[in-house]
């Protein structure tokens, strides 16, 4: 078992009414392959960005496509871009595409549309376990930056 997947096992089964584990066959890679397991509408993305005042995790609703400079602007971040995958795995110690939202250990920007919704559903480090989770739970275990509304800042 990974590091990072043993520690929201761990989680999860210690936070087992606002948390829990879903194994599915399907490896989750994309949006694609997450519909088939749980509604998309509630998926939440976890990116790994760097900007010149440092490296931040902005978690977003996966379901639009995020205007990175726009939204930088917006937090006081210049130069934003997503981080290269040897500095997620360095900073994060998640490759690139397992990205969830707990045990970052670095600050994190949030979407309020989340906390719209009861659950959301995120990575693990492992493509064949989603973690269902109160949003609120997700607030309450990071170290939180800033706020922001994703609907301003998605590609039309």
């Amino acid at each position: 078992m990974n590091d990072k997947y043993a520690q929201i096992v761990r989680f999860a089964a210690e936070h087992a009414n606002r948390a829990r584990l879903i194994k599915h066959e399907t490896a989750i890679v994309d949006l694609v392959s997450a519909a088939s397991v749980f509604d998309v509408s509630c998926a939440a993305a976890t990116y790994v960005v760097e900007a010149k005042e440092g490296v931040f995790a902005v978690v977003a609703l996966a379901s639009g496509h995020l205007r990175w400079r726009p939204l930088g602007r917006a937090l006081g971040l210049r130069q934003i871009h997503l981080a290269a995958p040897d500095l997620v795995k360095e900073y994060t110690g998640y490759d690139v595409g397992t990205v969830g939202p707990l045990f970052l250990n670095i600050p994190m920007y949030i979407d309020r549309r989340l906390l719209a919704h009861d659950m959301v559903y995120c990575g693990t480090e492992d493509a064949h376990h989603t973690l269902a989770i109160d949003p609120q739970l997700i607030v309450e275990q990071n170290n939180v930056a800033g706020w922001f509304d994703g609907g301003e800042f998605e590609q039309q």
